[in-house]
């Protein structure tokens, strides 16, 4: 089961990464290169808190430490970004595959954004994915939605899509997990979480 952090206090930054897995094929002889694709590509988010008293931190450092054995599921951070009413996204047919995902659930005429991130649930895991096109959704509320990176598994048909709110779910990265205390007794605390799929 995913670990979540306490709601306060929020992160001091947050700088969000994707993992690309694919690469670029450098002909030896002079002919173009060209980038080969692999199905995988995923999200990290690292996090610096601000500096917290004691009694606040060891909540933190036992639900990160925990997490580096289950899971941790924390908002994926959006600057700028106020989706609005978003319905009840859901996905809209099974066995889809690729960079192209059909919703629906949303309000008719919902316009979506270029940038914008949103989750899926499958199976129970989350799994981060970025619009790559402006879209607006029909009267029936369905939209066909240009992402990146390509789906990593085939969601369900009514798979939940968090739009609102993408929630990043995956494991704390690092051999340890470091925290530094002062003088103050104040305790800072950073880490990277990385989606697991």
């Amino acid at each position: 089961m995913a670990v979540t952090l306490p709601d306060t206090p929020s992160w001091a930054s947050a700088n969000p990464a994707l993992l690309d897995f694919g690469a670029v094929l450098e002909p030896g002889l002079g002919g173009p290169s060209q980038y080969v694709g692999r199905l995988g590509d995923r999200y990290e988010i690292a996090v610096q808190m601000p500096p917290m008293e004691a009694e606040v931190a060891r909540v933190f450092i036992s639900r990160l430490t925990q997490a580096k054995k289950s899971s941790l599921l924390m908002p994926f951070p959006q600057a700028g970004v106020t989706i609005g009413a978003e319905g009840a996204p859901r996905v809209n047919g099974a066995g889809q595959a690729g960079t192209v995902l059909a919703i629906d659930g949303l309000p008719p005429a919902k316009a979506v954004k270029e940038g914008w991130f949103f989750s899926v649930v499958v199976a129970g895991r989350r799994y981060v994915h970025q619009i790559t096109t402006d879209a607006v959704a029909n009267g029936g509320g369905a939209v066909t939605l240009s992402i990146e990176p390509m789906l990593r598994v085939s969601p369900t048909d009514n798979a939940v899509v968090e739009l609102a709110q993408p929630m990043l779910e995956g494991f704390v990265q690092s051999d340890g997990l470091p925290w530094s205390i002062d003088v103050a007794t104040h305790v800072g605390l950073s880490f990277t979480v990385r989606e697991t799929e």
